[in-house]
């Protein structure tokens, strides 16, 4: 069993249990009670107040503890492109305020839901895949998970540029760009995108493309909360059959070799990009010790490929690689990360792959963290994955897209910094270090001249620029643009909470981008 597995089982019946009676009492908002009311009478049946069993059911679902014990006054089901068209009109209208769930996958909290102030819209009924053009394109709801893509895929082998692990949501996944197994090749998730239903803040619903509204189509492929809800994305497919790939687990003594293997490994993908390699270096609490665990996938049923020639002499202490679909890989990936059901950060940034950079990183989280691996739940890890050099490549083939990422730079590692905890006394000292390590991190890595301004929205947290930090001046400028075009009224700024916010104009912070695990 995966190491995380039995430790996130072990906690998830006393969430459940603290969840329900923190549910039972939230503060009401007149403005917010009056705007749910309104809904109630608009969409019968679609609104949920807290006393339900859909609205618990709901809030359970999130991936993170803290964002499931935020309490929306209402929560709100749409069931097709026009229920959300009806309920944007409305919030516009009306100045009611409110947050989009689609996977829930974000961990900080707010990213997709809201306090007593407003209403949560949750896009999971909002479903459906289909293939079209002679099994080109797929198309899917917003609210679906990429298990449903991939359960419609993979009897017809063919796959896309997904999610690895099958519970995250499309939505969230794609409007903040999307890294998957077929990225080394085919870039981030939302370069496949080909076009996007949306609903505009005044409930208009378009189709962006590159025939249509070119423009918004371009910025939505990095947009977050800004530009208007997605309720259907249309993307190419790519044919695939068996692959092989898992998981390894490796002793901490072997960091050393297996990061400057991964620098090779990701300076190899240049020229057979059908692999991926994900490591994380990990304090276990469970077994009081650090481990490496890694994650591994080549397009290909070929164990041990050439791309993975410095890889063969190494032993790890347990080995679940073998032949698989890709459906199995994810699903074996979701066992292993099932869901942070106790207090939760997530840091990223990225820089030039080095392996000691990443060894010294992992030093200076001793440093930060040891001190409270006795607290209880406390678990922490860096890890770090490919983006070679022809990510840039790839999307200016596909149209172009905001990120500030150019073939110039070089083959990059995006870093996460993960830190979990089960006390909600320790969310101030395990914020700060998780922060202190963020600003170690990039502060040594300009020193070291290995900095990229670049951070994966998808790893960040609330308080990290990921929209001025992930563009350039021309990307961000354009954007902010387009903004102004589709949302003129800046009803998404003022009305829509969670998300990384465009600032409203370029030097200024964003309008609402804050972790409120910091307030």
């Amino acid at each position: 069993m995966p190491l995380s597995l039995s430790l996130a089982v072990a906690l998830f019946s006393t969430f459940a249990c603290a969840l329900q009676a923190e549910l039972g009492t939230p503060e009401i908002h007149l403005g917010a009670k009056t705007c749910c009311n309104a809904l109630s009478s608009l969409l019968p049946g679609q609104v949920f107040w807290p006393s339900s069993g859909p609205y618990i059911a709901q809030q359970s679902s999130y991936y993170s503890g803290e964002q499931a014990t935020m309490t929306p006054t209402c929560r709100v089901s749409p069931e097709s492109t026009f229920d959300v068209s009806r309920i944007l009109e409305f919030a516009s209208a009306r100045k009611c305020h409110f947050a989009v769930r689609t996977g829930g996958h974000m961990a900080w909290t707010g990213a997709s839901n809201i306090g007593s102030e407003g209403f949560a819209i949750d896009m999971q009924r909002v479903k459906g895949v289909e293939l079209l053009k002679n099994k080109s394109v797929v198309s899917f709801g917003a609210g679906s998970r990429w298990r449903d893509v991939y359960a419609l895929l993979q009897p017809e082998n063919l796959t896309t540029v997904g999610g690895r692990v099958g519970d995250v949501g499309v939505g969230g996944f794609l409007l903040g760009g999307g890294i998957g197994f077929l990225s080394a090749e085919h870039g981030f998730g939302s370069d496949n995108v080909i076009n996007y239903e949306v609903v505009l803040a005044n409930g208009s619903v378009i189709n962006a493309n590159r025939e249509q509204h070119s423009n918004l189509y371009w910025a939505l492929k990095l947009g977050s909360t800004n530009f208007g809800i997605v309720t259907r994305f249309d993307m190419l497919t790519f044919p695939q059959g068996l692959v092989w790939g898992g998981s390894q687990f490796f002793a901490i003594k072997d960091a050393p070799v297996l990061l400057e293997r991964l620098v090779t490994f990701t300076e190899k993908l240049a020229t057979d990009p059908k692999g991926f390699f994900g490591l994380s270096l990990a304090w276990n609490p469970e077994a009081k010790d650090y481990i490496i665990w890694t994650l591994q996938t080549y397009l290909q049923p070929e164990p041990y490929p050439a791309l993975w020639s410095d890889f063969v002499s190494l032993s790890p202490l347990v080995d679940m690689m073998g032949i698989k679909s890709l459906v199995d890989i994810t699903e074996e990936f979701q066992e292993a990360d099932p869901g942070k059901r106790g207090r939760s950060r997530w840091l990223s940034m990225t820089y030039k792959a080095n392996a000691q950079f990443h060894l010294d990183l992992h030093a200076k989280g001793i440093e930060l963290f040891e001190p409270y691996h006795n607290h209880a739940g406390v678990h922490w890890a860096v890890s770090v994955q490919p983006i070679p050099a022809r990510f840039a490549t790839v999307a200016a083939e596909n149209g172009g897209n905001p990120t500030c990422l150019r073939e110039s730079d070089g083959d990059l590692w995006v870093m996460l910094i993960t830190t979990d905890w089960l006390d909600p006394s320790d969310d101030d000292i395990m914020n700060t270090n998780a922060e202190a390590l963020l600003t170690w991190a990039e502060n040594e890595a300009q020193r070291r001249d290995l900095f990229s301004p670049f951070i994966y929205m998808n790893y960040a947290s609330g308080s990290e620029s990921v929209m001025a930090r992930s563009t350039n001046h021309e990307t961000l400028k354009k954007m902010i643009q387009v903004k102004k075009t589709y949302d003129p009224q800046d009803s998404f700024d003022a009305l829509w909470h969670g998300g990384f916010k465009l600032p409203q104009n370029e030097g200024q912070k964003p309008a609402m981008n804050y972790d409120r695990s910091e307030l």
